[in-house]
C-alpha cells in the first residue's frame, strides 16, 4: 500500500513541475574537462566534464600524439648515383614507420686536361666512385670574344649590353668559351647572373631562363619578348621544348620565374643561378656561345656544368 502512495505521490509531483514549465536543468553549469583516456600515437584519446546541476555529462576527443622516431636504420646503402633508404620506427607504438631517400656525397677529385689555347675550363673534377663530373670556370677568366667596346669583361663578369635592332638588323653583342671536355658527355649548366637594370630585374615574370630566354608580362604598357640565343658547338639551344625539375614537378622554361631560383633585386649587386636545358659536351674542345639579341643588358658572371657520363 505504502508503494503504491509513493508512486503516485512521484507521479504528481512531475505533472506539477511539467505543468509549471520548470525543467530539471535549464542551463548546465559545467564543471572542468577531466581526462578519461589518454591519448597516444595510435590511440584516441577522450576527455570529459559534468554538469553540476543535473549531472549530464559531455565527452570530446583528443587527438592523435605526433609519433616519436627512433635512430633510424639504413635499409639500403646509398652510393653517390644511387639514392639509399633510411626508415624510422616510432618508439612507442612499434608500428608506424616514415622512410627517407639518402645520397652520399661524390668523392670529387681534380682531373688532368689539356689547357691549350681556347680550352678554358679553369677546374675539372670527376667523382672517384662514379662517372660524375663538374667543370666550373669564371667568366673574369675565360677566353671571352667580346664585338663591341661598351661591353666589359672585368671585376668577374662579362656584360652584354649591345643588341640587334629592331628590324632585326645588326650585331649583337655576344661571348664566346671554349671548354675542354675529357669524354663525351650530358650535362646541365648553372649559371650565374647579376641583374643591373632598375625596376626591371625584380619583377616577377614568366621566362625560359631568365636573361637567356626571357618571356616579360608587363600589364601596364605590353608584351615584350626577350630572346637572347645560346649554341653549343654552333648548335642553338632548344629553350622552347626543354623543361626543368623544379621541386620534383617538370615545368617548361617558359614558365620559370625568378621566384623559382631566388628573389634578384634590381641593382643591387645580387647573384643568382640559373639552369639551361640539358646539353652535349663532346670529346675534346667545345664551343659555347651567348648572343643577346633583344632585352635589357645582364652580367653572366661564373659558370658550374654537372654532368653524368652517359653509358
Amino acid at each position: 500500500m505504502k508503494t503504491k502512495i509513493f508512486a503516485t505521490f512521484a507521479l504528481l509531483a512531475s505533472m506539477l513541475l511539467v505543468g509549471c514549465g520548470k525543467k530539471p536543468c535549464e542551463k548546465h553549469q559545467w564543471g572542468k574537462w577531466e581526462t578519461t583516456k589518454e591519448a597516444t600515437c595510435t590511440v584516441v584519446g577522450e576527455q570529459t566534464r559534468k554538469c553540476t546541476v543535473c549531472g549530464e555529462k559531455e565527452t570530446k576527443e583528443i587527438a592523435l600524439k605526433e609519433h616519436t622516431w627512433d635512430e633510424g636504420r639504413v635499409t639500403q646503402e646509398a652510393t653517390c648515383s644511387v639514392p639509399g633508404k633510411k626508415v624510422y620506427t616510432c618508439t612507442v607504438c612499434h608500428e608506424a614507420t616514415k622512410e627517407e631517400v639518402i645520397l652520399a656525397e661524390h668523392d670529387l677529385q681534380p682531373v688532368e686536361h689539356a689547357q691549350g689555347e681556347g680550352e678554358v675550363a679553369e677546374e675539372i673534377k670527376k667523382c672517384s666512385k662514379d662517372a660524375y663530373y663538374q667543370f666550373s670556370f669564371s667568366a673574369a677568366d675565360a677566353n671571352a670574344q667580346l664585338n663591341n667596346a661598351s661591353d666589359k669583361k672585368s671585376d668577374g663578369y662579362v656584360k652584354l649590353s649591345k643588341q640587334v635592332a629592331a628590324d632585326g638588323t645588326g650585331t649583337a653583342s655576344y661571348v664566346e668559351y671554349k671548354i675542354y671536355s675529357p669524354a663525351a658527355l650530358k650535362g646541365r649548366f648553372w649559371i650565374d647572373i647579376t641583374g643591373n637594370t632598375s625596376g626591371i630585374w625584380d619583377r616577377t615574370s614568366k621566362s625560359g631562363s631568365q636573361a637567356l630566354y626571357y618571356t616579360y608580362n608587363d600589364t601596364t604598357t605590353n608584351i615584350n619578348t626577350w630572346k637572347n640565343k645560346v649554341e653549343l658547338n654552333g648548335v642553338e639551344v632548344d629553350f622552347d621544348n626543354a623543361k626543368y625539375n623544379l621541386n620534383g614537378t617538370e615545368i617548361p622554361f617558359a614558365e620559370l620565374e625568378y621566384a623559382d631560383f631566388g628573389t634578384l633585386a634590381s641593382s643591387s649587386g645580387a647573384t643568382i643561378s640559373v639552369p639551361m636545358p640539358e646539353m652535349n659536351l663532346n670529346e675534346g674542345v667545345n664551343t659555347l656561345k651567348f648572343t643577346r639579341l633583344t632585352g635589357y643588358a645582364f652580367n653572366m658572371h661564373s659558370f658550374t656544368f654537372k654532368t653524368i657520363l652517359e653509358a
